[in-house]
């Protein structure tokens, strides 16, 4: 998945993604900014950026990945690949 292979590790979206991927539950804003240890307005403009991309779902209760675990650990075992080439 292309919006999933252009996030950088690094990133508070990354974050939130891969924590969200692994609940399984939906999430306020609040309750991941504070679990990703980044500010409530960060977390809000990510959630937005990553829902604009197919990556979330935004729910009455909350948001939900639309990834699986799977597809986070995929990702980052082709990022440690790559880096292992380099």
């Amino acid at each position: 998945m292309k919006a999933l292979d252009d996030l950088g590790l690094e990133t508070s979206a990354f974050k939130v993604l891969c924590y969200l991927s692994f609940k399984d539950r939906a999430m306020k804003p609040s309750e991941i900014a504070e679990k990703v240890w980044e500010k409530a307005s960060t977390v809000r403009a990510r959630l937005t950026e990553l829902k604009d991309a197919g990556l979330i779902t935004a729910t009455p209760e909350g948001y939900i990945s639309n990834l699986t675990p799977y597809d986070m650990l995929m990702k980052l075992y082709r990022e440690i690949k790559e880096e292992l080439k380099g």
